[in-house]
Parts: structure tokens; C-alpha cells; sequence
């Protein structure tokens, strides 16, 4: 949810059979929920500008934002959705386009509803007036519906929406009817239903102008719309509500039993059914609860006191034990400028902790993010200065059991400003974080990322945390033999319609979402990376990305592990004159720029990548040379390998050798090899870079045309 602010080469000589000992470096500690890498979701060649971002309640994530020409000739309102249990995002989506005014903001909001749709509102402007626009995308659906019009006036703006768990949507607004402003609100059943016509809420008399509406869906399905009415008397708050199966809407009200300073808010629903108001006033922020079996208002409290606050209004960030997180900016005496704050209420006893500083810098009056999950975790994002004073940086932070974390830097850009937004949910939980990034004096991208399910376990297609094999048949079906932890590997999933002349190289997680994936080099040379899911097999029109030509440069690919020290598994390529290259991941599902790391490796007829064979948590190699004599080449974290070591002799009598990882279920990466006569063996990891005495699968394996 974002807060908008409103105003190195090795040569094969060197890797002698009686070298020395390879030297390995430490093993990367290895941790599940951290940060992925983030990567470019938008080109750099336009001017980006994040909206608003939502999780919904299954894990999809959607993210709005506009794009303005670099000339400034056209903005355009776009959106993108990315599917839950994956890190990876649809196509972007153009929703809408104008030339008119371009130098304004869109006016805009984003609904995740629980039902799974998704809906847009914005606020088309022309010389001829505004016009407020919805698209919603249901549940399972891949096309956005065509824009509807919902109103039209001179003006439009402060567009909210909500949704019910009946999936009724209801979308408010302020509507100008000259002099004055007005609240609206409209309604529709279902991501396909038509929308009602517009219901004025307030009752405004002449000199009075109303503003800022807020929506809220309380847990019995009940709708509730605050705004801020100002009149000569000053600023005060109004209050509507529609019953959960109610058509028409209350009178407006008082929204508390007596005077309070009122200003622009912040209306949410907390988990259990209460209602909670955050506002802006007289120096302070102000907070007011209304409880979930009540039909009033509690008494305003004051979470924090400052000399100035930023433009953005903080959200309630309620919890699943009632307490409540505000994160907010402000300038307080004595400091040099705006910098991030927190509170936090204990519903235990109603009292404020003291205000802490969140972020370690300057952080300015832009954007920043924070959204709560289900379990009370609090995320946060927001721009701060880099410690070289050379840029400003998106850096993030969480709140787990009452203690904030340590800010971690997520963008690297080295000039200009970051700012974004973050987004909580899912069942599990987990936070993304979008950014605008500096390109250019003029020009910005939009980065993303997310926290990534932990890392899959090496070869592991269906979820079981064991190696398995892929095999594929002379007519072309392509299956996963599932290692049983006992040795074997049986039928899994399988699918047809793959050439026989392609090459098929297993890739480890290339895209960080948990599921290891395949790499497929055509006969034309071109490669093409196809994405895993839990127990389903590689299709050939399943979800892939081209990742270019000219790779039948390579006689031999192979992915051993990670070998830079990042986590991410790198691609080993083969010339046919014995060229050694190495394809580091670069983060984003695809390869940097290769490094030669070594030649004559064409002294081998087969090279395969092996997985962690010694423990130290880079991957392997194994090359077998033309004599059959095996042998084991050990990452060392830096993109290279340390000195060959020997394995043994005789290994020519196989035509088939996997580093398939551990099948056996005692952790340790194993290999299977096929005889000539389709006998299977395995070779057991010891975990110390050998293998013990092999063991017999089973025979008939020669009805495989590769084994990978």
C-alpha cells in the first residue's frame, strides 16, 4: 500500500590431478524469508510513477501506476498483476490514455477484493470536464474489462473503493457542482454486475465544501463513508452507512457525539470488525476506534506530537490482538528535516508507546509505504538518503513481536530519488515492495520485490524436498522420475510434444519463487527458460521466456549450483573447442554477461552440474574425460572452480549421468548413471565431494532416449 505524498579465467593446466587440495570459502548462510533481488518491472525510457499496490486475500498482488512520455505528451494509467505462489508478474495492462494535462497526477485507486477480482476507479480529465472510470479484472480472469463510466462533472477527485465479503463493490467520491463540493458514492454485485447510479451522501448547504471521503466494509458486511465537510465554523467530520443488505444509505450525521478538529483522514477496517479513523490536526495525530459491536465512535486519542507533519496521512495498521501501528513522516525541532516515525497502541491497555525513529536518514516528504499481515508482522519502505550522500535509497523495515528491524536498502540506484510503496497478504504473509528508480535526469523505472518462500531444494520438482530425474522418451515426452527418498526414482508428472533434438539442462530456482525450473536449447540455437510449479510437468506451452540465440555455440550446458555466492544458480557452457564460460543469474530469471573461466576442457566428453558435493554451499562440477577417468571440480563462491580432484576410473561404460540431488533423503546430493545394457545405478553422495559403492535402481532405462 503506498502513502502518497499529496502536495576472472582459469586455464585446465591449473586444475592438475596432484594439484592442490581445492580451497573452498565459507558457506553462505542460507535463511528463508529474506529479500529477493530486485529486478525491473517497467523500461527505463519514460517517467514512471507508482500509484498504489494490494495484496489480495489469496496472494495476488496488483500494482497501478502511470507512465508519462519522456516529451511529457501522453500519460497513461497502467496495472499489472502478479498471480499468487510466484514472484514473477503478468503483462502490463494499459487501462487508460490522455495528452490532456499530462503534468497532473491520475487520480486513482486500486481494490484487491476477497472474492479474487480486482477493480480500478479512475478519473479521466478533459477540457470538457472529468469522468470517473472503473475496469475490474474477476476472479481468474486474464482480460480487464472495458472502462466503464460511473459519473462525470467539472471535477472529480478522491477516489476511494471497498469491497464486501458478499463481493459487493462500492466506489466513493467528491463531485463538484459548482461552488461547491460534493460526496457521492455507487455500487455494484460481483466484478460483472453494473454499477448503481450515483447516491449523493452529504447534505451540504451553500459556503460549505466537502472532501476527502473515506470507505470501510466492517466484518458484517456493513458500509461505512467518512469525509470532512468545512464550513465557516471550520473543518468537521460526516459520517453515511448502508446496512450489509441494505440499498439505500443513511442520512448524514455527526460522525462523533461532539466537536473535534477535523482534516483529511484515513478510514480502515481492522480483522475483527472495528473500524479505525487516523487523522491530521493542530500539530497532532489523531486516532479514534469504533469497536466492532458498537454503533459509535470511542474518544479521540493523540498517538504523537510533532512540529510538522508530511503531507500523507497514516493508515491504521491494525493487528490480529488489536493493537495498532501507525508509520508516518514529520519534522520535529532540532533535526534536519522529515525522517520516518512508528507508534504503536497496545489494545491491552489503550496507551501509545513512545514515538520511535524508523528510518537512519533524511527521508523527505515522499511516498512511503507500510501494510500490516494477518499475523500483526508490520512491513515498511520508504526513501532515505544512501550513506554515500550521493542518492537516496528505498530501504525497508518490519515489525515482528514489538521490535522493528534493522532498515535494509533495496534499490542501489546512484543518483536521483527513490520512492514506493509495500503490499501485505496472501497466506502467507509476504510483503512486496514496489519502486520508482531513477534512470536518467528525466526519467524513472519501476523495480520490484518481494521476500521469496524459502529456497527449493536442489532438483526437487514436486515439493517433497528429494532430488529427482528428468527423462526424456524418443517421442518426445518429457517426465520427472521423483526421488523416494529410498534410492528409486519413480513416475511422476510427464508431458508430450517435445522435440528430440533440443537439449534439456534442469536450472535450479532461476526465478526465486520457490520452484526449480528447466532451461531448453532448440536445434536453432535459441534458449528458452520454462518456468516450474509443485508436482507439474514442463510443458512445451507452459509459462516460458525467451532467452535469445546463438547458444549452439555450446556443446555441453550444464547448471552446478550457485557459484557466485548469491544464492542463485549460474549456467556452465562448453565451446566445442574446449572453451569454459560461466552465465552468472543476474536475479531476475535470466543470465549477466559470460566470464570465461577457463579452456581445454575439451579433454572431456561429458560435464554436468553435481549440486553442493562437499558441504560448502556452492555447486560442483563433474567432467568425465575421454579415458573414462571421472572428476570433481569444486565452486568456490567466486564464479570459478579450485583444483580438479579425482573421483576413479571406468566411467566410460555409461552413456547417461545425472547429478540428480539427494535421492536417498539423507541430504546429500547423489548421482544416477546408466549402463549400456539400461541398467540405472546410483551413486550415493557422501557429502564429502566422493560418492559411496553404487547400488542398482533397476533395468529397462534405455526406453529413455537422455536422462538429466
Amino acid at each position: 500500500m503506498l502513502v502518497p505524498a499529496l502536495t576472472s579465467a582459469l586455464a585446465l593446466g591449473a586444475f592438475g590431478a596432484t594439484g592442490a587440495e581445492a580451497r573452498p570459502g565459507p558457506a553462505p548462510a542460507v535463511q528463508t524469508d529474506q529479500w529477493g533481488a530486485p529486478y525491473a518491472l517497467t523500461d527505463g525510457t519514460t517517467i514512471q510513477t507508482l500509484i498504489d499496490t494490494r495484496t489480495a486475500k489469496d496472494g495476488t498482488v496488483v500494482a497501478l501506476w502511470s507512465r508519462l512520455a519522456a516529451n511529457r505528451s501522453q500519460r497513461d494509467l497502467l496495472v499489472a498483476v502478479r498471480s499468487a505462489g510466484t514472484t514473477k508478474w503478468g503483462p502490463v495492462r494499459t487501462l487508460a490514455s490522455s495528452t490532456y494535462d499530462t503534468s497532473s497526477p491520475v487520480d486513482a485507486h486500486l481494490l484487491a477484493a476477497s472474492d479474487g477480482s480486482v477493480t480500478v476507479a479512475w478519473v479521466d480529465v478533459a477540457a470538457t470536464g472529468a469522468v470517473l472510470r472503473t475496469s475490474a479484472l474477476p476472479a481468474g480472469a486474464t482480460s480487464w474489462s472495458s472502462p466503464v463510466q460511473i459519473a462525470a462533472a467539472d471535477r472529480i477527485q478522491d477516489i476511494r473503493l471497498a469491497g464486501t465479503p458478499s463481493g459487493r463493490t462500492v466506489v466513493v467520491w467528491a463531485h463538484s457542482v459548482d461552488p461547491r463540493y460534493e460526496v457521492y458514492a455507487a455500487e455494484r454485485t460481483g466484478a460483472s454486475g453494473a454499477w448503481s447510479a450515483p447516491a449523493r451522501l452529504d447534505n451540504t448547504a451553500a459556503g460549505a465544501q466537502d472532501g476527502y471521503p473515506q470507505v470501510a466494509v466492517a466484518a458484517d458486511g456493513s458500509v461505512s463513508v467518512v469525509w470532512t465537510e468545512y464550513g465557516p465554523a471550520g473543518a468537521a467530520f460526516k459520517s453515511a452507512e448502508q446496512g450489509a443488505s441494505a440499498t439505500a444509505w443513511s442520512a448524514p450525521h455527526d460522525t462523533f457525539g461532539q466537536p473535534v478538529p477535523a482534516g483529511e483522514a484515513r478510514l480502515t477496517a481492522a480483522p475483527g470488525g472495528a473500524l479505525a479513523l487516523t487523522w491530521l490536526a493542530g500539530g497532532a495525530l489523531k486516532y479514534a476506534q469504533r469497536p466492532a459491536a458498537s454503533g459509535g465512535w470511542g474518544p479521540v486519542e493523540t498517538a504523537a506530537r510533532t512540529d510538522a507533519f508530511g503531507d500523507a496521512v497514516p493508515s491504521a495498521l491494525t493487528g490480529p490482538d488489536g493493537d495498532v501501528t501507525l508509520v508516518w513522516s514529520d519534522y520535529q525541532s532540532g533535526t534536519d528535516g522529515f525522517w520516518i516515525r512508528t507508534a504503536t497502541r497496545a489494545a491491552a491497555t489503550g496507551t501509545w508507546a513512545p514515538v520511535q525513529t524508523l528510518s537512519t536518514q533524511y527521508a523527505g516528504m515522499t511516498g512511503f509505504g507500510a501494510d500490516i499481515a494477518a499475523d500483526g508482522t508490520v512491513q515498511a519502505g520508504w526513501s532515505q538518503p544512501a550513506d554515500d550522500g550521493n542518492s537516496t535509497r528505498f530501504v525497508v523495515a518490519s515489525r515482528m513481536g514489538g521490535v522493528w528491524s534493522t532498515p535494509k536498502e533495496l534499490s542501489a540506484n546512484t543518483s536521483g530519488y527513490a520512492r514506493g510503496g509495500m503490499s501485505v497478504g496472501g497466506p502467507a504473509g509476504r510483503p512486496t515492495a514496489l519502486w520508482e528508480d531513477p534512470t536518467g535526469t528525466y526519467t524513472t523505472r519501476l523495480m520490484t520485490a518481494t521476500t521469496a518462500p524459502g529456497p527449493a531444494t536442489w532438483r526437487d520438482y514436486n515439493g517433497d524436498g528429494r532430488g529427482d530425474l528428468l527423462a526424456l522418451t524418443p517421442g518426445g515426452t518429457l517426465t520427472i522420475r521423483t526421488g523416494n527418498g529410498s534410492g528409486d526414482v519413480t513416475p511422476g508428472p510427464s508431458a508430450p510434444g517435445w522435440p528430440t533434438t533440443s537439449r534439456y539442462v534442469p536450472a535450479g530456482d532461476l526465478t526465486n519463487d520457490g520452484n526449480n525450473d528447466l532451461l531448453v536449447r532448440d536445434a536453432s540455437g535459441q534458449l528458452t527458460r520454462y518456468d516450474g510449479a509443485v508436482n507439474k510437468p514442463f510443458a512445451p506451452g507452459g509459462p516460458h521466456l525467451g532467452l535469445g540465440g546463438g547458444w549452439n555455440a555450446f556443446d555441453q550446458l550444464t547448471v552446478p549450483g550457485d557459484l557466485t555466492g548469491d544464492g542463485r544458480p549460474d549456467l556452465i557452457a562448453r565451446t566445442a573447442s574446449g572453451d569454459l564460460y560461466m552465465y552468472a543469474d543476474n536475479g531476475a530469471g535470466q543470465f549477466r554477461d559470460p566470464v570465461r573461466i577457463g579452456f581445454g576442457w575439451g579433454i572431456y566428453d561429458t560435464v554436468i552440474g553435481a549440486g553442493d558435493l562437499n558441504g560448502d554451499g556452492y555447486g560442483d562440477l563433474l567432467a568425465r574425460d575421454t579415458a573414462g577417468v571421472l572428476w570433481r571440480y569444486d565452486g568456490n563462491g567466486q564464479g570459478t572452480f579450485g583444483d580438479r580432484v579425482r573421483l576413479g576410473a571406468g566411467w566410460g561404460i555409461y552413456n547417461a549421468l545425472a547429478g540428480v540431488g539427494d535421492i536417498t533423503g539423507d541430504g546429500k546430493p547423489d548421482l544416477v548413471a546408466r549402463d549400456s545394457d539400461g541398467g540405472l545405478w546410483r551413486y550415493p553422495g557422501n557429502g564429502a565431494g566422493a560418492y559411496t559403492d553404487r547400488v542398482r535402481i533397476g533395468g529397462g532405462w534405455q526406453m529413455y532416449q537422455g536422462l538429466y
